[in-house]
């Protein structure tokens, strides 16, 4: 049995467990029963196997991660006892188990219950396995629902509708950033109006009739304070700095540390003080004794020694290390380097007035390719010398370092400072500011292609169309995500052409 599991990869593990390759009744190791609501959300990077699984175990629900493993060995082997991400496991897989497996602890010293799939497996290995082979080619062959019936749609028909689904994606990200505008304006509309008493003295009892609805609406007015929307701003500049796998940690921190907050902190431009703080908020300061490298050495205790005196003022959330991802993450897309990039682009909001800039640049009347440039030039930021050859805080790079690209710059102008421009002309009704951002979403080229993208271009454009711009790729992913996959045929304005 041992040796059979040396050849069986945890991927085809991880298939049983999602697709419940499992004869019931499920019981851990213990003999406690198992009762399995939602096997969780299959996680591609650094972390547990599976997310937000739901399971019931001797009768108490649990929420929380699955990890994955041939043998309860391999727990120890991968060192997951000492990972503080091990800490939301609730259930620890494993093929097989043995008279002598030690017990499964996460960092937090709870013990984890295992449950052995060997024991409970519906059909033999190999025939699970052919079925797993099925489910993958079935998985690689899926096709969007018109694929077969959709040769007869023309080029212009295809623009026309693609046309339309790229403003509703650009509509989509704008709800999101209207939403949190208006959660803003609403606290500092209950702020500012706020009826202080002196201590001791117990507030005036009102009339029914004169207590403010619970959500009163808002007016322009409670939206015409440049500090909203420049936080709003920050936020989504922070999320597109996250990327994929950090996004919700540096909201978070953004929401810690605002544009407010900052301002009391009265940094200087390239303060490393403002870099200390984000880094010791992020949790992110490594200790001392793990440092090798004289550069990162000698950064290192500076950083410490000024997060240890702004750490006695500073009252908002400290992230811990086990928030953030770096693996697998490519090394430029390293948060440590990102927060390095972050903290360079606040000088842009402190003291450059970037978010005026930017509306005075799209309601100008450049070339949607000048203000795409202009806009380019606006992010461009130049950190501390330390990150022109580090990553992290450990280690030195011999290759030139780039703390914030193109790519990233492109990628926050199309997902926050166009959707939050268009916002802000629909709320103050400035056609000019518009019609500018309209242009420019319009004209920048394409982004690099995704998975997504790919499968368009195969199976609904092929070939009558180009996908030559970031609208019409946005577009694409639009229609894929909330029609195709939706089985949405009927809403998609492409079904009218068939």
């Amino acid at each position: 049995m041992r040796r059979r599991s040396q050849n069986i990869h945890e991927r085809f593990l991880r298939h049983i467990w999602s697709k419940q390759y499992l004869r019931g009744p499920l019981e851990v190791v213990d003999e406690r029963l198992l009762t399995v609501f939602d096997v969780g959300r299959l996680n591609s990077g650094g972390g547990p196997d599976f997310c937000d699984a739901k399971i019931k175990i001797g009768g108490v629900t649990y929420k929380g991660d699955i990890e994955i493993h041939r043998t309860v060995f391999d727990w120890l082997q991968h060192q997951h006892q000492e990972d503080p991400h091990s800490n939301k496991v609730v259930l620890h897989v494993v093929l097989e188990s043995s008279s002598n497996d030690p017990p499964t602890y996460v960092c937090s010293k709870r013990e984890v219950p295992v449950l052995v799939l060997g024991t409970f497996l519906s059909d033999s290995i190999h025939t699970i396995w052919r079925k797993a082979m099925l489910d993958e080619r079935a998985q690689r062959m899926r096709t969007i629902p018109c694929f077969e019936n959709n040769n007869s749609i023309t080029g212009d028909q295809l623009q026309r509708a693609l046309t339309k689904l790229s403003v509703e994606r650009l509509e989509l990200k704008l709800r999101r950033f209207e939403e949190q505008l208006k959660q803003l304006a609403f606290e500092r509309r209950m702020t500012v109006r706020e009826q202080l008493y002196l201590y001791g003295e117990p507030p005036q009892e009102e009339s029914p009739d004169e207590i403010p609805p619970p959500q009163p609406e808002l007016t322009q007015k409670d939206f015409s304070h440049k500090e909203l929307w420049e936080q709003v701003l920050y936020e989504g500049v922070m999320e597109g700095l996250g990327y994929s796998n950090n996004r919700e940690p540096f909201i978070r921190l953004a929401r810690s540390i605002t544009l407010e907050k900052m301002r009391e902190w009265k940094f200087v431009r390239k303060d490393l003080r403002r870099e200390a703080l984000l880094f010791g908020a992020a949790g992110l300061i490594p200790r001392i004794k793990t440092v090798k490298e004289k550069a990162s050495l000698n950064y290192v205790r500076r950083l410490a020694q000024i997060w240890k005196e702004l750490r006695l003022e500073y009252r908002s959330e400290i992230l811990h290390p086990a928030d953030w991802q770096f693996f697998p993450t490519r090394p430029s897309n390293f948060p440590i380097l990102r927060l390095a990039a972050a903290s360079a682009l606040l000088d842009k909001f402190m003291f450059d007035d970037l978010f005026r800039h930017i509306i005075q640049l799209l309601k100008s009347y450049n070339t949607a390719e000048h203000k795409e440039q202009a806009m380019l030039h606006l992010f461009m930021i130049e950190p501390h010398e330390f990150w022109g050859h580090h990553y992290n805080l450990h280690e030195s790079s011999s290759q030139t370092i780039t703390a914030l690209g193109t790519t990233r710059i492109r990628e926050i102008i199309i997902n926050a400072v166009l959707p939050l421009a268009l916002f802000y002309a629909r709320t103050f009704k400035e056609s000019g500011v518009r019609e500018g951002t309209l242009h420019v979403y319009r004209s920048m080229p394409a982004m690099e292609n995704n998975s997504i993208i790919r499968v368009m271009k195969a199976q609904l454009l092929k070939g009558k169309l180009a996908l030559d711009s970031v609208s019409t790729q946005q577009a694409s992913i639009q229609l894929y995500k909330y029609y195709c996959t939706a089985n949405r045929c009927q809403d998609c304005g492409i079904h009218a052409f068939l």
